[in-house]
């Protein structure tokens, strides 16, 4: 029996794509796959097309990586077991998730983008690929291990369950710098994908996983910021939790980076995170459409330049020790000097952050 919990997802068109009548480039898919000898494996793929008149069909693109990436997985595994003599040990599939995935995901791909450009009736299949253009990252998910591969700027957290976060994997600067990225539309595509393979150990252990494109993590001021807004996207509650992590997502994307955003999430074991921070809602705010408990995102999608976002972040972590005094009477002096400059969108909206510095 496998521990994991089916993976929740979903996906939002960015504020900024919105204004502008754009699509949404992003995409996300999630499915349970079976093993050679009936083992439940959950999968988890988000995908971030580039847009923009380069890459007229990247919306297609990435929605065809998801796709490909799990139809890839799916046919692996019903040919090896995950259990028994006969079974690859974790060194064979952190080959596969490494190397063998990736040729696959590619090849597959490349042949569903042509077979979509024959139909637009495009003149050359050299360029083909090009117009295509995303990123993508994958999630496989065993009873005794889970493992990752990808390529682009995607990004995948651990949250345990204490609530703290780890960031796995991110795409290093060197791959282009800027706004560059690794991408499925380039020949040497499979040689960038990134991956890792970890064993469950303990068997019964909590955690969460939480995959999903740049939009997320770019509508945050710190790695920090990013990590307390994973955690509490995890605490998303099971009573209509997709209608949540859209309305989540909305306001992710309109108070942050403006980009399209997707989330794909996994819950291991009994896991449960604890949700101590309880944002303090002005009445006019009722007509919110997030729920009573939605997770306070504001300490994250803080972008001053004052700091502020990771200054929320240390206030609330109880494990810390308090900040000295004179700390918490200078943030306090900048709100009172300057809140305009200090504090994004209405004062209050940020209730809470002035009652957490009270």
């Amino acid at each position: 029996m496998s521990g994991w919990r089916p993976p929740l997802q979903a996906r939002r068109v960015g504020a900024a794509h919105q204004r502008k009548g754009r699509s949404c480039q992003d995409a996300v898919a999630v499915a349970r796959c079976r093993s050679r000898d009936g083992q439940p494996v959950e999968v988890m793929a988000v995908a971030d097309g580039h847009g923009g008149e380069h890459y007229p069909f990247s919306d297609v693109g990435s929605a065809l990586a998801c796709e490909q990436a799990l139809l890839a997985v799916e046919e692996q595994l019903s040919l090896w077991s995950l259990q028994g003599t006969q079974a690859p040990g974790l060194d064979a599939w952190a080959h596969w998730l490494g190397a063998e995935l990736p040729e696959r995901i590619h090849s597959r791909w490349l042949a569903r983008v042509r077979q979509h450009g024959q139909q637009q009736s495009m003149d050359s299949e050299a360029e083909v690929s090009r117009l295509y253009g995303t990123t993508l990252g994958v999630v496989v998910m065993a009873p005794r291990w889970w493992g990752y591969t990808g390529l682009g700027d995607w990004d995948l957290v651990r949250v345990d369950a204490d609530g703290q976060g780890a960031l796995l994997s991110e795409e290093e600067a060197a791959v282009g710098g800027g706004e560059a990225t690794g991408s499925l539309c380039l020949e040497e595509a499979a040689q960038l994908f990134r991956s890792g393979l970890e064993p469950i150990s303990p068997p019964e252990a909590s955690f969460g996983l939480l995959l999903s494109t740049d939009g997320i993590r770019k509508s945050c001021a710190t790695d920090a910021d990013f990590l307390v807004l994973a955690a509490h996207l995890m605490a998303t509650p099971a009573a209509g939790a997709s209608e949540v992590l859209c309305a989540n997502l909305d306001q992710i994307t309109s108070e942050g980076s403006g980009d399209d955003v997707s989330v794909a999430m996994a819950l291991h074991g009994s896991f449960s995170p604890p949700c101590e921070v309880t944002p303090a809602f002005d009445p006019s705010m009722k007509a919110s459409p997030l729920p009573a408990r939605r997770p306070l995102l504001f300490g994250a999608l803080l972008v001053a330049s004052t700091g502020l976002g990771a200054g929320w972040y240390w206030l609330q972590q109880r494990s810390l020790p308090s900040p000295p005094a004179a700390a918490v009477r200078r943030q306090i002096d900048q709100l009172c000097q300057g809140p305009a400059g200090a504090i994004a969108g209405t004062l209050s909206s940020r209730r809470s952050q002035f009652t957490g510095l009270r």
